[in-house]
């Protein structure tokens, strides 16, 4: 397969990919991985979503969460606007969020799975304000990161100056959570996927890349050496327990989503499903980290990438595949037309 193609590839089966991690680990985010040792053994197919505190009463595997339906969002931002627009962001996510199912939880009802930051930050683009100035001050939840794979995919392939890059990472990350160590972690993992999609994963060189990424944003974001601290564990990792033991265990907080998330790609070798399956086998944030490992498994795959079979259960798989096929033939349309 020839770059182009596999650039295509790679577009056409992102989102899948990503929908499929974030199904996987649904029905026991929030779980530790003790109680999913106990309860399940190793978890390595989709399972009724009835556990999650957030679905309750629904049962079908292969239903996905948020974190996809975000993913889809930027994307499709992506393809209206042929590029990063703030306010085609700001319009995708309002859709997205108009369309979200109501839950009745801990005294009042909210929208099903998103993130307080994320949901304040749609009241007040709702209200007018604007989504260059909406985000919750000192939000650090992974609501950019688990949705960012399309933007990065797209600026890849466009081949976007790092310049350009950072800077729509920052409107992106600012619109929702307007923290220093939130546009770091954004920063970072934006440079990850752009790095697996141009280069694919080794180690060595992978692990080198990641310290030089968190190196060089320390500075530009005014953040500390917090993340580069969380992170250093990484060439270490030859268990799940040395992930278990060297992070907080739940991925919640941005810099932890990216601890948990980059040892269960590391530990696997970024194979697909293996990494995937590790990182909801981790516990805590499960949906979220593995639809991230799919996402980084996806563009760093030098082959044809390949999808569990039971990703044929995915909820409006059809829809899926068509906005991912939609996103590489925009992506790549403004190359084809320049060779």
């Amino acid at each position: 397969m020839n770059t182009m193609n596999m650039m295509e590839h790679k577009g056409n089966v992102l989102i899948p990919t990503i929908a499929y991690g974030d199904a996987a680990g649904l029905p026991v985010e929030t779980r530790t991985a003790e109680y999913i040792e106990q309860k399940y053994g190793t978890i390595r197919s989709l399972l009724p979503t009835k556990e999650n505190p957030f679905f309750t009463g629904e049962n079908e595997p292969g239903t996905w969460s948020d974190d996809t339906q975000l993913t889809l969002a930027v994307a499709k931002a992506l393809i209206k606007a042929d590029g990063f627009d703030i306010h085609a962001m700001a319009d995708a996510h309002l859709d997205a969020y108009g369309s979200t199912k109501e839950i009745f939880r801990k005294g009042k009802w909210t929208k099903r799975g998103w993130g307080g930051s994320t949901i304040d930050a749609m009241e007040k683009i709702k209200t007018g304000i604007s989504p260059l100035g909406s985000g919750t001050p000192d939000g650090s939840g992974n609501g950019v990161l688990m949705k960012m794979a399309p933007l990065a995919y797209w600026q890849a392939v466009r081949g976007t100056s790092d310049e350009e890059r950072y800077a729509q990472y920052n409107a992106l990350t600012n619109m929702t959570h307007d923290s220093p160590i939130a546009r770091l972690t954004t920063r970072v993992h934006g440079d990850t996927l752009t790095y697996l999609m141009k280069n694919g994963y080794e180690r060595e060189a992978f692990l080198d890349e990641l310290a030089n990424s968190v190196a060089k944003h320390e500075g530009a974001t005014w953040s500390n050496s917090e993340a580069r601290e969380i992170l250093s564990y990484l060439p270490e990792v030859q268990t799940r327990n040395d992930i278990l033991n060297r992070t907080d265990a739940k991925g919640f907080y941005a810099p932890q989503t990216l601890a948990m998330a980059y040892g269960a790609f590391v530990l696997n070798e970024a194979r697909t499903t293996d990494s995937m399956y590790e990182a909801v086998n981790l516990g805590g944030d499960t949906d979220s980290t593995a639809s991230i490992v799919g996402a980084m498994s996806a563009l760093a795959s030098k082959e044809v990438v390949l999808i569990p079979i039971d990703h044929q259960q995915l909820d409006q798989l059809q829809m899926l595949k068509r906005v991912s096929r939609e996103l590489a033939q925009s992506a790549l349309q403004s190359v084809e037309t320049t060779r």
